[in-house]
């Protein structure tokens, strides 16, 4: 019985796997332009590298506006960094959202560091992350997440 379950459970966890990244592809253009911040679509293919593992200081961090970020992607590039603000929208399984400090809108990827959230829309959040940007898109991908 115990293998059954164990069965089920790893055919489920595919297929939540799936649905997510399905679902970041099917969003509406103009929500993958608020994602981004920068009129550009979301990345459906966000790279493959595995994440680096973060080292933060144990000292408190300052919060980067994420208008800084997209504003200048160029000056944040590979870097990592905090950024804060308000859950706008996230994915069904919790392994993507987009994070709004009043300045601007990013989304944050947090499948290439095999993490998920449970569904916080609305709640604050702080994240720390690498800013990514391909082409004209820029994104998070978040290796830390706190409420």
């Amino acid at each position: 019985m115990a293998k059954k379950a164990l069965i089920v459970t790893l055919i489920l966890l595919g297929i939540i796997a799936g649905s997510c990244t399905q679902a970041q592809s099917r969003l509406p253009a103009r929500v993958q332009e608020s994602i981004t911040g920068n009129g550009g679509s979301a990345d459906k293919n966000p790279p493959t590298s595995p994440p680096q593992i973060a080292q933060w200081p144990q000292t408190e961090q300052q919060a980067v506006k994420i208008s800084d970020i997209l504003n200048h992607p160029e000056d944040f590039a590979e870097t990592k960094v905090l950024v804060q603000g308000k859950i706008i929208s996230e994915c069904g399984a919790g392994c993507w959202f987009t994070l709004n400090d009043g300045t601007g809108t990013i989304y944050i990827d947090l499948a290439p560091s095999n993490l998920t959230i449970p569904q916080k829309r609305g709640a604050f959040a702080r994240v720390y992350g690498r800013v990514v940007q391909e082409g004209s898109d820029t994104y998070l991908i978040g290796e830390k997440v706190e409420f």
